[in-house]
């Protein structure tokens, strides 16, 4: 099953009520770590109707978990207690309901399971994992800079669907974005860099 329907079916199911994490870990089993990892990060790529504080680090703490797990190469995710009671409010379900097809479909026509030598190598199964925890961590970077959870995010939704649909060719190009996003965040923290020190020579001569 696609991830968009997968999603498409727990989200109409909850349109009138809180979502809580751990209602995916006991619907999705084995496909759990793409379905739970796509649901969590598709808030990060659309405008939210109801602010969300401390959103972006329980968001990137629940990948990092799953991350985590892929590396270690377990075949069910498992989620802490704290993230599977995260919820998500009515009016969000909602939106990821209505931008499913938008953000997913795209991705989905590309994607099918093939190059199973590594789709189900636990060699490059580890590596995504640790590629998800890398991403994470940058995503939940609370840096004032535009796109800065998009390009992580879209990688994470990448992997999510790469495992999902044991898609070998996807899980190549997400190495190939997650080196991308790294250089990225990289060029920011430079320019970041460059401009305090610019600043502070800049105090220095003023006075």
């Amino acid at each position: 099953m696609k991830l968009s329907e997968s999603l498409q079916d727990l989200l109409a199911a909850y349109t009138d009520q809180p979502i809580p994490v751990g209602a995916l870990v006991e619907v999705a089993g084995e496909q759990g770590f793409g379905i739970i990892t796509g649901f969590l990060v598709l808030p990060m790529l659309i405008p939210l109707p109801v602010p969300l504080p401390g959103f972006s680090a329980l968001i990137g703490a629940g990948v990092i978990v799953l991350g985590g797990q892929l590396a270690l190469n377990r075949h069910r995710p498992y989620l802490p207690a704290r993230i599977a009671r995260i919820t998500f409010p009515p009016a969000v379900s909602r939106s990821l309901l209505k931008n499913l097809s938008r953000l997913l479909r795209p991705l989905e026509r590309l994607s099918r399971p093939r190059l199973f030598r590594i789709s189900h190598n636990p060699t490059f199964r580890r590596l995504l994992g640790i590629c998800m925890i890398w991403n994470a961590l940058l995503m939940s970077l609370p840096l004032p800079f535009p796109f800065t959870n998009l390009a992580p995010g879209y990688t994470i939704l990448t992997q999510a669907i790469a495992v999902l649909e044991s898609d070998g060719i996807f899980m190549l190009i997400s190495y190939g974005l997650t080196a991308l996003t790294t250089v990225f965040f990289a060029s920011i923290t430079g320019a970041a860099w460059a401009l305090l020190v610019r600043f502070i020579d800049g105090w220095r001569n003023w006075e």
